[in-house]
Formats: structure tokens, C-alpha cells, sequence
């Protein structure tokens, strides 16, 4: 099936005059937003940059794989192409708090900007702040974001703003509406995420949230991993993808039908066992006891100048060797609750890996809230908090069932007269 790149092919030459700017372009620039580009973009056109990329030396090996397809359809694709930068910026800070951070601002009519956050890349510093993710309601990240969309407004003070990202860079857009003023969520047409895990209740709460939550919408492949990891209250829409699951968290993998994306049925047996494994795994070891072993393990990456992700994973048995140096390298203590924390992740998804989703009880939870009924996934997930319980959930979905029945037999009625 196609895929948004195909979309660049078809659609490419096409204005935002002709054709308006979609969803399906915003997951583009949640893309572009991965290229290695600095400040030096200011001022120029998304063509001009793909073409200074081509020929970089250090970008050829990325030639070959799906952003080296990007950077070589930009400049003939004048849609994408001749949106001009406004701005780029990049950050990595271990201090005062992990940070990997990258925004660009995007000029897409002359009254209308994009605001694009990167989501994590290789960097220890990025999985650190996922990690932090997990357990901590909000970031240093989400701050800076927010500041970052502050920035921006302040300097083109007379334009609509989107805001969009992939990942963690989409749990940032709609992070940043979240605790807009008032006056500025107003400006803001829609904060797009693209697989982004979502948000704990702490958030999703509060009054900012409640408020710009309608400009919000999520997308998710079928089988989505990181768009399990927390809550969704917002909008989400489940796209169609036929890669395997570990591929499919790239959006330039999903399915494409002509200007939009192709919309699946629900998440899949596998990702709502993948969410009740990370439950699971949340509530097994309490959120201070994470935060000690994580500080851990990633500051024994520190010493041993592990610094990127590849480092481990590029290669099997040096990345191996690698890990078990900095595992033995923790306090016996320390190492010992590190390999407890590991096994509860393994132990929950085995645990969880089969939970009959199509038969009892799992069978009434919403596969998706695309109708609006409810969101993907419940409050009553996060045991700390007093909500809707799954009696309450079954009644509700009884009470659908019975309205539908009741309007079957109306419509019947109404086609017998017909005749």
C-alpha cells in the first residue's frame, strides 16, 4: 500500500492555495525535522536544504535509506519544497536536566506557521528523557517546548499556528497548547502528535489540557508501541500500516490514500497487550525506586562513554559486551534491582501477550475513540486514581448496544414502508 512518500510524488506539486495543508503533511515535516540541519537553515527553502544534504559527505550513508528518498523528492515537490525555514534550533544538555531537543518553525502561508518538534533520536541523552517519560508526569523537555512555542509566537505575532511532532516531539506539541495562555491556544489551529505516548492524568487534568484538548488529535499505527506507553484523552485516529510492528512508530510507513491517511479498524491483539504490559510494568516497581535505577544505569553509560544508543545496538556482540560492562559496573545493590526491573518488563509482556481481547471482558473496551465514545485507553489503568471502573464500562457499552438494536429495527421499518 502507499505511503506519505508516495503521497510527495503524487501531490507534491501542488500549492497549499490548491490543495490545503493535511495531516499528511505535517507527518512529512514531523519527518524532515529528523534531518541533521542546524540554524544555518534560517532563511532558506526546504529545497535549498535538501540539496545542500545530497551533497554532503557525512549525510550519504542516510542517502540510502528512507530520508535520503525524502531529501532527493523535496526540490522537484514544490508543496513541500518551497516551504521556507523560519527558524531551527537543537539542543543536547546533560545539565541541569537530560535534554535532546530540537524545533523548527516553518513558513506555510503568509499568514499561517508550522511549529515541528523532533521526537527522540540515538543520543543516551534522548533515551534518558524517554526513560524519565515513564515515570515522571512532566519533563524538562515539555518546558522547553512550551518556551520554544512562547518564542516563536512572540516573533510572528499575526499568524495561525500549527503545531505538530512525531513521538516524544508529539507529546511536546500538544504539551506546549496544553499550558498555553489562553490568548495563544487561540491562535493555534491543531496540535498534531504521530505516535507520541500520551500523557499521565496529572496533565490530561489540568485546566490548559481540558481547555485546548479539542485541537488536539493523535495518530497511531495499528500496531503502535510508543503510543502505548501512557494515556490518550484526545482524538486519536488509528492509521492502517502494513510494516512490521517495530517499523511501523515511523510514519512515512503508513498507509496513504490519496490526501490522507488509510484508517484501520482498531489497535491490533498485540499493541493492547503491549499497553496492559506496560501497566503492568508501571505499577509493579514504584515511580522513585525507577527513577534511582535509571539514574543509574544511564550514569554508568556516562563512565564508560557510552553516548549513543548505536554504540549498543549497531553491533550484537560488542553492544552485549557494552551493556554487561555497565551492569557490572553498578553497585551490587543497584545491579541486582536493575535485573529485577528488566524481568518485570519481560514477565509482563509474557503475562499479557495472550489476554483474550477478542472474548470476556476485554472485548467491550474500545479498540479506538475515533467514534467519540471514549479514549483508547481508560483512566482506571493508573490505580492512584478514583474513575470510571469497568462495571461502569460495560453498563455503557450495554446501553450502545441496545440503542443500536433499537435503531436497526427503526431503520427496517422505514425500508418496509418504502416498498
Amino acid at each position: 500500500m502507499a505511503g506519505t512518500l508516495d503521497y510527495l510524488r503524487w501531490r507534491g506539486d501542488l500549492s497549499f492555495k490548491e490543495k490545503t495543508f493535511n495531516n499528511v503533511d505535517a507527518s512529512l515535516l514531523a519527518s524532515i525535522i529528523y534531518l541533521p540541519v542546524d540554524h544555518t537553515a534560517k532563511g532558506h527553502t526546504l529545497s535549498e536544504v535538501a540539496e545542500k544534504l545530497r551533497k554532503l559527505p557525512s549525510f550519504q550513508v542516510q542517502m540510502q535509506d528512507l530520508a535520503g528518498t525524502q531529501v532527493l523528492l523535496l526540490p522537484p515537490s514544490p508543496r513541500l519544497g518551497n516551504i521556507k525555514v523560519l527558524n531551527w534550533t537543537n539542543r543536547l544538555e546533560k545539565d541541569p536536566y537530560p535534554l535532546q531537543f530540537t524545533a523548527a518553525t516553518f513558513r506555510l502561508t503568509p499568514d499561517t506557521i508550522i511549529i515541528v518538534y523532533r521526537g527522540t533520536d540515538s543520543s543516551i541523552i534522548g533515551w534518558n528523557e524517554d526513560m524519565n517519560m515513564n515515570y515522571m508526569p512532566k519533563v524538562y523537555g515539555q518546558d522547553v517546548a512550551a518556551n520554544y512555542l512562547k518564542e516563536m509566537a512572540q516573533e510572528y505575532p499575526h499568524d495561525k499556528i500549527y503545531l505538530a511532532g512525531h513521538s516524544k516531539g508529539g507529546n511536546y506539541a500538544e504539551y506546549a497548547l496544553s499550558v498555553a495562555e489562553p490568548e495563544l491556544q487561540d491562535r493555534i489551529i491543531r496540535a498534531l502528535s504521530f505516535d507520541g505516548p500520551g500523557f499521565f492524568h496529572q496533565v490530561w487534568k489540568s485546566p490548559g489540557f481540558v481547555r485546548a484538548e479539542s485541537k488536539m488529535k493523535t495518530y497511531l499505527p495499528e500496531s503502535s508501541i510508543i503510543g502505548t506507553m501512557l494515556d490518550h484523552p484526545e482524538r486519536v485516529i488509528i492509521v492502517k500500516s502494513t510494516a512490521p510492528m517495530l517499523q511501523q512508530h515511523d510514519p512515512r510507513r503508513w498507509s496513504v490514500g490519496r490526501d490522507s491517511f488509510v484508517l484501520a479498524e482498531s489497535l491490533t491483539s498485540g499493541a493492547r497487550s503491549l499497553r496492559h504490559s506496560f501497566i503492568d510494568f508501571n505499577h509493579s516497581i514504584p515511580d522513585k525506586q525507577r527513577g534511582e535505577l535509571w539514574d543509574a544505569l544511564f550514569q554508568a553509560f556516562d563512565d564508560l562513554n557510552i553516548t549513543d544508543v548505536f554504540q549498543i545496538t549497531a553491533h550484537k556482540l560488542i553492544g552485549t559486551v557494552r551493556f554487561s560492562r555497565a551492569i557490572m559496573s553498578l553497585t551490587p545493590e543497584t545491579r541486582k534491582y536493575v535485573l529485577h526491573m528488566i524481568g518485570e518488563i519481560i514477565n509482563a509482556i509474557r503475562g499479557n501477550i495472550s489476554l483474550p481481547f477478542n472474548e470476556t471482558d476485554f472485548a467491550l473496551y474500545p479498540k479506538s475513540n475515533d467514534s467519540n465514545k471514549a479514549p483508547i485507553f481508560f483512566e482506571f489503568y493508573d490505580t492512584t486514581v478514583p474513575s470510571i471502573l469497568p462495571e461502569e464500562i460495560k453498563q455503557r457499552f450495554k446501553e450502545e448496544k441496545e440503542k443500536e438494536k433499537r435503531e436497526g429495527k427503526e431503520q427496517d421499518k422505514n425500508k418496509g414502508k418504502l416498498q
